[in-house]
């Protein structure tokens, strides 16, 4: 508890240091202060300016990653009809319809026909052709415009959107030319290699679109897939099987706990391997920051299995979620991240008792029993979810329930035959297409159903605007049937260890 009051602590403090921006040297001045008295007072004073000091080193945390841009920063030059700069691409190109969008970290840049050094992040939209990849060292010309702020109040700001991501400059490149390759970090650009490699053999494997979804789902490439197959699974409630995520990792774990009885391994090995194989693939597919998203809350559920004990599973979602906001302080507003730890916490705290009211329905039959478990898990990650996505996109999949109750089920037979397809394929060509056919079948079930499903008339439905008001309250209910129920929980449980037993005759 001590732990996960700190990390709400420095969490708050970021939203605060967000919302009113104090001084730097006296907020540092102040979180040190705060942190030299807490060693110096008894417990109860200890405890509060603990909190205080970890909402304030928050703050100080964030000051140091807004700080004002310095002089040499390439977004210092503003809106241009012509600048040259020199750059890396430092993320994986995003095509477009007829364009390619790069991240360039500037190198040096030419601007009024004179040559300086710079540095900063450029949102650059290039021609779809040549196309680049990271690492690409290039040379860029063409016009700069800032981004677009919010058209109305509460509307979409694009530009505070990119300057959390360190983008203040957009441009628009009339020439671009390479100059040099691989002059990124160069484990990072082995692995996405090895990627690019990987995902030209599984478009050789599959037909589309069921290539496009293999690829999003093994190597967290979701560029190809078809925005009519993006929009079905969008309607279907079922976005979360497109891209690499918690629920994907959660998958490998429970494959390996269903082989590790097959290899003689105890619990404890299980637990060490299932780790290792999550970072394994983490790390072969490129460590984005989604993917390490993904990784840190599946290794979650991994350890609250190991560990059997509520308790100690919280507290390493609060410190996941404090360790990746110390590292970078602008993931907590990532509607990625706030997904991820919603639909953790979610199913860490409904996933019990949903299941159990399942239990009670038809679907007990041994029979569905891959059904109760699709739609258990399903319900329980929407609860804390759901809200957030109603604030923020207005729309409500009624479909949902039935949609993943069909699909999910086909998603670890396709991961399955997906990567034994791709493994052969990497070794020999021909072994490859002979074991993707399993694979086709599993990939086309999902987009078929997806598809079918989305045609539903009433699959997908705009719901009124969700006010501020509206959210905090529609989580301070949930939050306490939520606790309620833990608490319920644990009730029934200790009764049950206190209850004598019967005495051995």
């Amino acid at each position: 508890m001590p732990l996960i009051a700190a990390a709400l602590a420095w969490m708050l403090g970021l939203l605060l240091a967000d919302a009113f921006r104090p001084p730097l040297w006296p907020t540092l001045y102040a979180a040190g202060g705060a942190t030299v008295l807490a060693w110096r007072l008894s417990q109860r004073p200890r405890q509060v300016l603990t909190l205080l000091a970890c909402a304030a080193w928050a703050a100080v945390r964030l000051l140091l990653d807004t700080a004002p841009l310095p002089p040499d920063h390439v977004a210092r030059h503003g809106v241009r009809d012509a600048l040259q700069l020199r750059g890396v691409v430092v993320e994986d190109p995003q095509p477009r319809a007829g364009e390619q969008r790069l991240v360039l970290a500037v190198q040096r840049l030419r601007a009024d026909g004179r040559h300086a050094a710079g540095h900063g992040l450029v949102l650059v939209r290039a021609a779809r052709y040549p196309e680049y990849r990271y690492g690409d060292l290039l040379d860029v010309a063409g016009e700069t415009l800032l981004p677009r702020g919010a058209e109305r109040p509460g509307g979409f700001d694009y530009r505070s959107y990119l300057a959390r991501k360190h983008i203040h400059l957009l441009m628009t490149a009339h020439e671009t030319r390479l100059v040099a390759r691989d002059r990124g970090q160069p484990l990072l650009g082995s692995l996405r290699l090895l990627r690019e490699h990987a995902r030209r053999r599984l478009i050789r494997l599959l037909p589309e679109p069921q290539a496009a979804l293999a690829v999003g789902m093994l190597l967290g490439i979701t560029t190809g897939i078809p925005a009519d197959v993006e929009r079905d699974f969008s309607d279907t409630g079922t976005s979360h099987i497109v891209v690499i995520s918690g629920w994907n990792i959660t998958i490998i774990a429970s494959g390996l706990a269903v082989l590790a009885p097959h290899l003689r391994l105890d619990r404890r090995s299980t637990f060490g391997l299932t780790l290792a194989v999550i970072w394994l693939y983490t790390t072969f597919v490129g460590l984005g920051a989604t993917v390490v998203r993904a990784a840190v809350m599946g290794s979650i559920v991994v350890i609250g299995r190991y560990l059997d004990r509520p308790g100690a599973v919280w507290t390493t979602l609060f410190a996941a979620c404090w360790a990746m906001t110390l590292w970078q302080p602008q993931t907590l507003w990532d509607m990625g991240f706030q997904l991820s730890a919603l639909a953790t916490a979610s199913l860490l705290m409904f996933g019990a008792p949903v299941d159990a009211l399942l239990g009670r329905t038809p679907l007990a039959w041994r029979g569905l029993g891959w059904a109760r478990e699709a739609l258990a898990a399903t319900l329980a990650a929407q609860w804390l979810a759901l809200p957030l996505i109603l604030y923020h996109f207005g729309t409500l999949s009624v479909i949902a329930p039935l949609a993943n109750v069909a699909i999910l089920p086909a998603v670890p037979l396709a991961m399955l035959f997906g990567a034994l397809a791709l493994a052969a394929a990497l070794a020999w060509l021909p072994l490859g297409q002979l074991l993707a056919w399993p694979a086709y079948l599993c990939f086309a079930w999902q987009t078929e159903a997806a598809r079918l499903l989305a045609g539903v008339p009433w699959a997908a439905r705009q719901v009124p605007p969700v006010p501020l008001w509206g959210l905090l309250a529609g989580y301070a209910l949930i939050i306490a049937v939520g606790v309620w129920l833990m608490w319920r929980a644990a009730r029934q449980t200790e009764r049950g260890h206190a209850e004598p037993r019967p005495a051995e005759t």
